[in-house]
């Protein structure tokens, strides 16, 4: 069926289709009117053969001319008025489900792993608002106005009424063939199509590593493999549209034709007028346009439809969540109570029954061997990835229970994988509010001790950062993000490996910032590999498999890692001296 009329459609899509609704009656009146006023090319050739012409009178012809004329006229008027009633609608669906969009993709991956075919959600919507603003629907509803066409051949002739209805019922197995041979080369045409896209994209983000490794000739054999697969896909799907389109057009004018001929029969045997060859001829055409229209417009139909129902599972994976009332800002404690959590997706546990405390001015830092489940738990405390069990609270309340503008103001994260977005790099300090402080920003950067680094810049707080960082180090690119974390001077600040790309002044920095945060009573969660780092901290905690081995006191840390007291023994001098006479007795001989 085509798009508009598909099934199974969630409570948030039927909503967003609202405007179709709202519109359909007056599309439809609309629709009816142009469809009359498409009979006035026919009955003009009727009345100027059979009536004009025997009469020779040249008033009658210049008055059917000037009807004809209106007609014409308001019938290009209710097209493009209804073209541009669906381009609306269209355009109010997009902006109906752009925010949720943007929801699924931003949280798809965080509570459900990998999302499938990527950014295509994207494309989906934009495949159903193009059906909705093309001609598609435009010519379903023209469809049952077929009937009236048929009604009207048979009243100029039954015969003329038979062949016009044969034509049809042709037209409309036709357009069923081509949409059982269609149908599945479409979802085979997008799935290796979006394999494409996710390729390219890959290629793009890793071209220095393709580079360097020399891998560009293997990466491109994939490509030409996956390339293939489109191509082969897209190409059997084209060559059947096409074929069911154009033997569509052969046939609409032979029919033309058959009905020019069976017109010319009639009048020959005198069952028929002149003026009924030519109106019937154009009145069986204007019948089968409408289903020749429906094929030419399958494809984007069967896309939309397609879409629709993508979309569909996509929203109803990522619920629409409803803003809590919100809290007053912790001021006290982090609790972690007997987290287990595993990255999105999978069942492969990487942090297990992990328990702590932190109160107000306590910095943790979280060491242990890569894979041990450190990035786990700062995901998991800053509420990036969702715990299967336990909890995570501030002041004795869940994460969940704050507004998002909230949770941008009480906590501050640096990824582990720095990313920063196209914009200038004060926008991105104030993690694109609108209302930016600029005073804020200012000493978010200065707090992360980068103020010096940015002002050498061009343009300084100014400069415009582009994709994959915009032509920043690893490093600068570390202490602006430790800047963004640190604007709105949030409670509670998790850092991930921050210091993985700085120098010793960025050392240096780091230490401050989280000594400045503790002064202030806020807390600090630091995943760290460098030694350096712990200076700075007062608690240490050791993972090991996911799991908590110790969580001590830096004091207590430190005195732990301390290398034992050399023993003297009592006759080691004697024995040194011994040991070297012997040695000179050895090189002697």
């Amino acid at each position: 069926p085509p798009m508009i009329f598909a099934a199974r459609l969630s409570a948030e899509l039927r909503v967003a289709l609202s405007p179709i609704g709202r519109v359909l009656l007056p599309v439809i009146v609309i629709s009816s009117v142009y469809n009359v006023l498409l009979l006035s090319g026919s009955f003009f050739m009727l009345l100027t053969y059979d009536d004009v012409l025997p009469s020779r009178s040249v008033p009658s012809l210049v008055s059917l001319l000037a009807m004809v004329t209106v007609a014409y006229g308001f019938q290009a008027a209710l097209d493009v008025i209804r073209g541009r009633i669906m381009v609306h609608v269209g355009s109010l669906f997009m902006r109906a489900i752009s925010d949720r969009v943007l929801d699924v993709v931003s949280r798809y991956e965080l509570g459900r792993g990998a999302m499938p075919n990527g950014t295509q959600i994207v494309r989906d919507v934009e495949s159903v608002r193009s059906c909705l603003s093309g001609p598609g629907p435009l010519a379903v509803l023209d469809l049952p106005w077929i009937a009236i066409y048929l009604l009207i051949l048979g009243v100029f002739h039954w015969a003329l009424g038979l062949l016009a209805l044969f034509g049809v019922l042709v037209l409309v197995t036709l357009m069923v063939l081509n949409s059982r041979m269609t149908a599945p080369l479409a979802l085979e045409t997008m799935r290796t199509g979006a394999r494409r896209q996710s390729l390219a994209d890959a290629t793009l983000r890793n071209a220095e590593t393709l580079k360097a490794l020399g891998m560009a000739g293997a990466r491109r054999g994939e490509w030409h493999a996956v390339e293939a697969d489109y191509l082969r896909a897209n190409d059997r799907f084209s060559y059947i549209s096409s074929t069911m389109s154009g033997s569509t057009k052969a046939f609409r004018m032979l029919l033309q034709s058959a009905t020019l001929a069976m017109g010319a029969f009639l009048v020959i045997r005198g069952s028929a007028t002149g003026g009924i060859i030519i109106a019937s001829s154009i009145l069986s055409s204007r019948a089968l346009a409408p289903v020749e229209q429906v094929i030419a417009n399958w494809k984007g139909m069967i896309s939309g439809r397609q879409a629709l129902e993508r979309l569909r599972g996509l929203l109803d994976a990522v619920p629409y969540e409803v803003e809590p009332m919100g809290l007053e800002p912790p001021k006290s404690t982090l609790t972690v109570s007997a987290v287990t959590a595993a990255p999105p997706g999978t069942r492969a546990i990487t942090l297990a029954d992990v328990s702590l405390t932190l109160t107000a001015g306590e910095a943790l830092a979280v060491v242990g061997r890569s894979g041990s489940g450190k990035t786990t738990l700062a995901r998991v405390v800053c509420g990036v990835w969702p715990a299967l069990r336990g909890s995570v609270r501030l002041d004795g309340a869940t994460l969940d229970q704050w507004s998002p503008d909230q949770i941008a103001r009480i906590i501050g994260y640096v990824p582990q994988s720095i990313e920063l977005f196209e914009g200038t790099i004060a926008q991105n300090i104030a993690r694109f509010h609108p209302d930016a402080d600029r005073d804020a920003i200012l000493s978010a950067a200065k707090a992360a001790d980068c103020h010096d680094l940015i002002v050498q810049l061009d343009g300084g707080y100014d400069y415009l950062i582009g994709p994959g960082g915009g032509g920043l180090s690893a490093g600068q690119r570390q202490r602006i993000a430790l800047a963004r974390a640190l604007y709105g001077d949030p409670f509670m600040v998790v850092l991930d490996e921050p210091n993985s790309n700085l120098d010793y002044e960025g050392e240096i920095a780091l230490g401050l910032a989280i000594k400045r945060v503790r002064e202030r009573g806020g807390i600090v969660l630091v995943i760290a590999h460098r030694p350096s780092v712990v200076a700075h901290v007062s608690h240490i905690m050791v993972m090991s498999n996911g799991r908590m081995d110790r969580l001590e006191t830096r004091q207590d840390f430190e005195a732990r890692m301390k290398p034992p007291a050399t023993i003297v023994h009592p006759d080691a001098k004697r024995m040194a001296e011994r040991g070297a006479g012997v040695e000179n007795t050895v090189e002697a001989r």
